[in-house]
């Protein structure tokens, strides 16, 4: 079934089939409107320029996307794709937006968004199936890191 997503200026992408419409963290998740998008853009652009300095982006990256020189800008190259929702893992009650997307520096891997309880963006990057970082390195110090890099320099957290 495929749904509008405010977030991404009313979208449309596939919903999972085993997530309703009327699920609570999914209907949070579309109080999400293009402002916080925006609000957001940082975290994709640095999952961007990590993914640009790890390959020497300019040598062809650069030629493939142009030069995204603004956070806002970044959303020039990113598709929104399928949405789902997932439980927390472990002790973690939380429940999770999560959006499989399309983006034109990392075809391989892609981006993953998480939206905890479908309110604030949590995690970013490319796809590995984890709704938190804390969860993916099990490591709780990572609880606040959105984004985590490479390049420690651009990695984002929730409260900046």
């Amino acid at each position: 079934m495929k749904i509008k997503v405010p977030y991404f200026d009313g979208f449309e992408v596939e919903l999972a089939d085993e997530v309703s419409r009327s699920d609570p963290t999914l209907m949070e998740f579309f109080n999400r409107n293009a402002t916080d998008r925006l609000k957001d853009s940082r975290h994709i652009f640095n999952y961007y320029k990590d993914f640009h300095d790890a390959v020497g982006g300019e040598d062809w990256l650069d030629q493939e996307m142009g030069v995204v020189s603004d956070p806002k800008q970044i959303w020039m190259h990113v598709t929104p794709g399928p949405v789902f929702v997932e439980d927390g893992r472990g002790s973690d009650t939380s429940r999770y937006v999560v959006m499989e997307a399309e983006c034109a520096w990392e075809e391989e891997h892609g981006l993953m968004m998480v939206w905890k309880d479908g309110k604030g963006l949590c995690k970013v990057g490319g796809y590995d199936g984890h709704v938190t970082n804390a969860n993916a390195y099990a490591d709780d110090t990572l609880d606040n890191i959105v984004y985590y890099a490479s390049n420690k320099t651009f990695t984002t957290t929730k409260d900046e």
